[in-house]
């Protein structure tokens, strides 16, 4: 039988849209975008599921679910499932999250599509831990019970038993998540795009230099042609004088 652990007491200990079933089950489902009936969660927690919800956001949203399972270290599986969050991308910035994690500079996720995946209040050893935690599963659109329950008991059949370190406890202070969802949207997105912003400033200053510098030139050029025919004109002219006092004198 799988070694078990006891999750952090209290758990799940960040608050959110979600139901709760035996903690010691090893696979948690996220319903994204969507909520399931009260017969579906019945049927998914029966199977094996520990927890099930939504998520509406690809930061906040990501962070709860994120404290919410390395506090469990009997969740080993993570099933995204139901319909995508449109503009925030929520489950395709979770899979981005496991695949490559979040940028230890900007709190980015790195290569989410999401409009706004910066990962605030979960430190970075949360974020690896998550990854190192559990195997994500990626069912997203789907809303068919049978089919979920059917992957979920697949996931508790190969159940590896816990993780072998101890559950790890972040809070996500509800201060916390209200400045996250009035500051977040405003003001986090320009730290991280603000090196892109001077790059931008610089390519464009040095551009302008350069057509500067090219305008110069051409007129340097121009101005030295124009100078050229003249000398050239006026050098002929002097070379060609006998000759014309010649031709209307007869003289040389």
């Amino acid at each position: 039988m799988a070694e078990k652990k006891e999750p952090i007491e209290g758990w799940p200990v960040a608050t959110g849209d979600y139901e709760v079933g035996e903690p010691k089950n090893p696979v948690a489902v996220s319903s994204a975008g969507g909520h399931f009936k009260d017969d579906a969660i019945a049927t998914l927690l029966g199977a094996g599921v520990a927890i099930v919800g939504g998520d509406k956001t690809e930061n906040i949203g990501l962070e709860k679910q994120i404290v919410n399972i390395i506090s469990n270290p009997n969740i080993r599986f993570y099933i995204l499932t139901g319909p995508e969050v449109p503009g925030h991308k929520c489950s395709a910035s979770l899979k981005a999250l496991h695949a490559g994690g979040v940028d230890t500079e900007s709190h980015k996720i790195v290569e989410s599509p999401g409009a706004i995946p910066f990962i605030e209040n979960a430190p970075h050893e949360a974020v690896e831990r998550f990854r190192q935690q559990v195997e994500l599963i990626d069912m997203i659109g789907n809303n068919d019970v049978g089919e979920i329950k059917a992957k979920v008991e697949e996931c508790v059949s190969k159940d590896p038993g816990a993780f072998p370190e101890d559950p790890m406890l972040v809070k996500v202070e509800a201060e916390e998540e209200a400045a996250a969802e009035i500051e977040l949207p405003l003001a986090s997105p320009a730290d991280p795009f603000m090196d892109v912003v001077n790059d931008s400033v610089e390519a464009i200053r040095y551009k302008s230099q350069v057509l500067a510098r090219d305008y110069k030139l051409s007129m340097a050029i121009s101005k030295n042609s124009l100078f050229g025919i003249i000398s050239g004109l006026l050098l002929a002219f002097v070379i060609l004088l006998p000759f014309i006092y010649w031709a209307l004198t007869g003289v040389i």
